[in-house]
């Protein structure tokens, strides 16, 4: 007579097939580490709260010449001194500042995009959040914080980008920028069509990869005029350095309460 299987093993026959919730940066991660062990682009569904979904190409964290070459180049040549990498990902920023001969200390929330950098020759990387980054410690003084890939959305909201901004100042060098990314949100919006203020870019994020789904997390977008809007209440000052076809743009903030 066949075995009957138990409840337990009938679950564990299964339950591969079952999604693995994960952290939220951690289905991206993943599926970093696969394009640069395996050298094939993968793919990452990630889907916004109101209902839009996307899909995000590995392929561009790996090069600078991708959609955004222009912005990227403009920031390289922007960053200048001690250089912060903030969510590095696979470190395609980190590596290019530091063929410049720049100190680069890159870092990133998740320890496999941390794994990823070192096995890919930046010299120095960490996992850490930069939302808990308020003093010179751990990691110093910089010349340049740079939010490379729209990395500045990770503060969620326009309250807590305005808190960030204030607690970073505690680690920014005499006459230091942050060079940061962004665009303005696209497609659906649940609010106010007259809504234009920056709340109306805050969206919550979550995002698969194979059997990986990460927990859902808030996101801001931030059009140009939101932008310098939280920098000023934070007491920042904002210039434009570029912009491209669809509607990314690239910005220096500087503290203008820097005595120097």
């Amino acid at each position: 007579m066949p075995k009957v299987p138990t409840q337990e093993s009938a679950f564990g026959r299964w339950s591969r097939f079952w999604p693995k919730r994960v952290g939220p940066a951690e289905p991206l991660a993943a599926a970093l580490m696969d394009h640069y062990q395996t050298g094939k682009p993968r793919r990452v569904r990630a889907l916004r709260a109101d209902g839009v979904e996307f899909e995000i190409e590995t392929e561009e964290y790996f090069t600078l010449g991708g959609e955004l070459a222009e912005l990227d180049a403009l920031a390289i040549d922007r960053c200048k001194g001690r250089v912060l990498d903030v969510g590095a990902g696979s470190g395609r920023h980190a590596l290019a500042l530091q063929a410049r001969g720049l100190d680069v200390v890159a870092i990133d929330v998740s320890p496999i995009c941390e794994t990823l950098c070192r096995a890919r020759g930046v010299r120095e990387a960490h996992q850490f959040d930069v939302m808990k980054l308020d003093s010179e410690e751990p990691f110093g003084r910089f010349d340049s914080l740079l939010f490379g890939m729209q990395t500045i959305g990770v503060a969620g909201g326009s309250a807590a980008l305005e808190i960030l901004l204030g607690r970073l100042r505690g680690c920014l060098n005499p006459d230091a920028e942050l060079i940061v990314d962004s665009s303005g949100l696209r497609d659906s919006w649940d609010g106010e069509d007259a809504d234009d203020s920056p709340s109306r870019g805050e969206i919550v994020l979550s995002t698969r990869y194979r059997g990986w789904r990460g927990e859902s997390f808030p996101w801001i977008y931030l059009d140009e005029d939101s932008l310098g809007w939280i920098a000023d209440r934070a007491g920042f000052e904002m210039e434009i350095l570029g912009r491209v076809e669809g509607g990314e743009y690239l910005a220096a903030l500087r503290d203008v309460e820097d005595p120097c």
